[in-house]
């Protein structure tokens, strides 16, 4: 694979830290933690360990003052000629086999056209070693979501009598706006709905509750999509956006007789199983029988608003075998949704917000689909196995997108719904990413955690449906149960 690239920034500009003409210590080793370990917690902002090797000793004298350095990393995507022909000199000296030619890149900047792992500011703390002529510097970096965690202070207010004293009085898209507008002001990464609806209203906080910013995010967007808030990069920026667990995702059936989905544009062929070091172990999850949102519900007292909790429940509309349901067990998520106004005529600053029967339904098939499918425990993506100019997403400390693994041992098992128990749209929704050198050889692995994802099933394949294409069965490179998750055939 191609080597793996970073930059700081000690307050003078982006410097490379793999280009030995500026002087300046190389990449070692990295590891990434990032996202959540399951869906019934929000990500965490993620935190790099990594090691530079300094061979002259400038960058470990500065040690003591590198906390707050601006860190990216990055691997190279597939640049343009435009991109290499500096370097690399004429067309007609090179020796290069054209499939390996993205290998010879080195980008100069973060702005370059290469896929960014990481990027946020260097943490107080590290350690600073002799090893031979050199010197490792061991430090950690965390991303800027965490401004996004630190930031806890008052809320927008209104002097009206009937606040009390409230504070973060607004619609919901006043709310957002303001909470962008402080992250932004601290160098924070903003947040993107991309098509999430927000409530109708949300309550406001007392003068003596203060959340975080990330907290208010999480609550301003809690609703039947059930998103995650995660942070995704691009050259040496971030940005936040919403993984909404109940999206359906619709399979497809290739041309040339693979199962394919598509993901932010891209036809992503299923994975081989081959390709992926996977844990042989399958999780069997404990049964999730209904979602519970707390949202809020608005009451008077002598002209003044007060607010409490009130629970909306969403079952699995009897998809569940009975023998799952006899222990209810909830995904419950914390709203600032005014679902309720027994106020009277006192609450007068927006409706209230209810759940359709549309979301109802979405939310029923995505407890079937997590409660009838298996994930591996594990899974790992090698660099030496899966080329990460290749496959970018699986390699990034954001969630992949939607794919699929083929060709598994347990892909042959068929659930009490005659559906695939393990084939089937999964997603990395976090991990851990490791950098090492070994035998001289750069090597990039990402052992991720993945979810499955609500397959799109609106109609039923036929046989039929398979005989209008050109394939032949022998073609057709899966097992039975495989076909009941095409929903498409290209």
């Amino acid at each position: 694979m191609q080597q793996c690239f970073m930059f700081i920034d000690t307050g003078n500009g982006w410097t490379p830290v793999n280009d030995s003409t500026k002087d300046v210590a190389a990449l070692d080793s990295f590891t990434i933690d990032w996202g959540s370990d399951g869906i019934d917690e929000q990500p965490e902002p993620a935190v790099m360990s990594f090691t530079l090797r300094d061979r002259t000793g400038r960058l470990a004298g500065q040690a003591l003052t590198l906390a707050g350095m601006k860190v990216v990393v990055q691997f190279s995507n597939q640049p343009r000629w435009m991109d290499l022909s500096p370097t690399l000199g004429r067309w007609s000296d090179l020796r290069i086999p054209l499939a390996t030619l993205h290998k010879t890149y080195s980008p100069d900047s973060p702005d370059s056209p290469a896929t960014t792992i990481f990027a946020g500011t260097v943490s107080t703390g590290g350690s600073v070693e002799p090893s031979g002529d050199a010197w490792l510097i061991s430090l950690s970096a965390t991303s800027l979501m965490a401004v996004w965690k630190r930031l806890q202070s008052q809320g927008p207010t209104d002097a009206g009598s009937k606040w009390d004293g409230a504070h973060w009085i607004g619609t919901p898209a006043d709310r957002l706006k303001e909470l962008n507008r402080r992250a932004a002001a601290q160098g924070a990464p903003e947040a993107h709905l991309d098509g999430l609806p927000l409530p109708s209203s949300v309550a406001p906080y007392t003068a003596s509750e203060h959340p975080s910013q990330l907290d208010l995010l999480h609550r301003l967007a809690a609703g039947p999509g059930l998103p995650q808030w995660h942070e995704t990069y691009s050259g040496a920026t971030s940005s936040l956006h919403p993984l909404c667990l109940t999206d359906q995702i619709a399979v497809h059936l290739t041309t040339d007789g693979k199962l394919s989905v598509l993901t932010n544009g891209e036809t992503r062929k299923a994975l081989d199983a081959g390709d992926i070091i996977a844990s042989t172990s399958l999780t069997i999850t404990e049964p999730i029988t209904r979602v519970v949102i707390n949202a809020k519900r608005v009451k008077s007292d002598n002209g003044k608003l007060s607010f409490d909790d009130v629970e909306i429940t969403i079952g699995d509309q009897n998809r569940l075998p009975p023998q799952l349901t006899v222990t209810q067990k909830s995904h419950t998520l914390d709203s600032d949704m005014l679902a309720v106004d027994e106020s009277g005529s006192v609450w007068n600053s927006g409706p209230v917000s209810t759940v359709s029967d549309t979301d109802r339904t979405n939310i029923a098939e995505w407890l079937e689909t997590h409660d009838l499918r298996m994930v591996p425990k594990t899974v790992t993506f090698d660099s030496r196995r899966i080329d990460p100019a290749r496959f970018p997403w699986a390699y990034v400390a954001s969630p992949s997108g939607a794919f699929l693994i083929a060709k598994a041992k347990a892909s042959i098992l068929v659930g009490s719904d005659g559906r695939p128990a393990f084939t089937g749209p999964v997603m990395t929704i976090g991990g851990t990413l490791r950098y090492r050198w070994s035998a001289g050889t750069p090597t990039l692995t990402q052992e991720a955690t993945i979810t499955p994802l609500r397959p799109l099933l609106a109609r039923q394949p036929t046989w039929s449906d398979l005989a209008k294409s050109t394939l032949e069965w022998r073609q057709i490179d899966m097992h039975i149960c495989d076909l009941s998750m095409i929903q498409t055939i290209d």
